[in-house]
C-alpha cells in the first residue's frame, strides 16, 4: 500500500448511526473510507468546485430508462478508484439493483456497499 496519510477531518453529523459529538479528527482508515464513500454517492457531478467528474449522480441514473444496476455499479466503482485511493489494498463489495413500487408509482434504486464489517445500504427513490 502507497504511503498515505490517513488522517481526515470527521464529518459526522448528528442522526448519523455512527455519529460522536465533539470529534474532530478521523484516523480510521475504514472510517475515512466510509466518509468519501459517502460525499461519493451523495454528490452529483458537478457539485464540486473545479471537479466536474466528481459525485454518482444517482438521482439522474434512477430515471434513465437503459441504465442497468451493472452501469451504476461500474460509474461508482470508477469514482471508488479515482477518488479513494486508501482502499485500493482492502476488499468490498458493491451491489446496485433497481426495483419498483406499484402502490407509490415510482421506482428505486438500492445500494448494498460493505467493507470489513461496515455495511452501508443507500436506497434512492
Amino acid at each position: 500500500m502507497a504511503d498515505i496519510n490517513f488522517i481526515d477531518f470527521y464529518i459526522g453529523y448528528p442522526g448519523h448511526p455512527r455519529f460522536t459529538d465533539l470529534e474532530l479528527i478521523e484516523d480510521d482508515i475504514i472510517r475515512i473510507i466510509v466518509q468519501k464513500y459517502e460525499m461519493i454517492i451523495f454528490s452529483n457531478k458537478g457539485d464540486v468546485l473545479n471537479n466536474p467528474g466528481f459525485g454518482a449522480d444517482l438521482n439522474l441514473l434512477l430515471h434513465q430508462t437503459r441504465v442497468s444496476g451493472e452501469t451504476v455499479e461500474q460509474d461508482i466503482i470508477a469514482q471508488i478508484d479515482r477518488y479513494i485511493p486508501e482502499i485500493s489494498d482492502i476488499d468490498y463489495q458493491l451491489k446496485v439493483e433497481f426495483g419498483e413500487d406499484p402502490e407509490r408509482f415510482q421506482e428505486y434504486m438500492v445500494i448494498n456497499f460493505t467493507i470489513k464489517g461496515y455495511e452501508i445500504y443507500t436506497m434512492v427513490n
